[in-house]
């Protein structure tokens, strides 16, 4: 659900930068109405709860399992790795990050095909 001062991010694996667009991107039908992407409608997110503007997205030259450098470069990255400071590794490998910023996902799926849920926090610093 929509809640500013929080980000909800995902993690998983894409080939290129030009399958992930068009895996999370929104698309619109002839009568200019929003179209779900395959990622809204795989985590049963309500697209109208989501300013585009405010998803940021990328393909990673290499697999990780360390969130810091999954995250590095991302906006807000020193408030989000915060949260994160007990992570050592993850479970397993990943090249690709979603972050959708002013939303807090409600872990309606925990995942989906090559993306996995991991978890959303404040991306403010305290």
């Amino acid at each position: 659900m929509e809640q500013p001062g929080m980000v909800s991010i995902w993690l998983g694996n894409m080939k290129t930068q030009n399958q992930l667009e068009k895996y999370v991107n929104l698309t619109y039908d002839e009568d200019g109405e929003s179209v779900p992407s395959n990622f809204f409608s795989d985590f049963n997110i309500d697209m109208d709860e989501i300013d585009e503007d405010f998803i940021e997205k990328a393909v990673l030259k290499e697999k990780s399992d360390k969130i810091s450098a999954l995250l590095e470069g991302c906006s807000y990255e020193e408030s989000i790795l915060a949260e994160f400071r007990g992570y050592k590794k993850l479970n397993k490998l990943y090249n690709a990050v979603i972050l959708i910023y002013n939303y807090e996902y409600e872990n309606l799926v925990n995942s989906r095909e090559d993306f996995d849920y991991i978890a959303s926090t404040s991306y403010l610093q305290c």
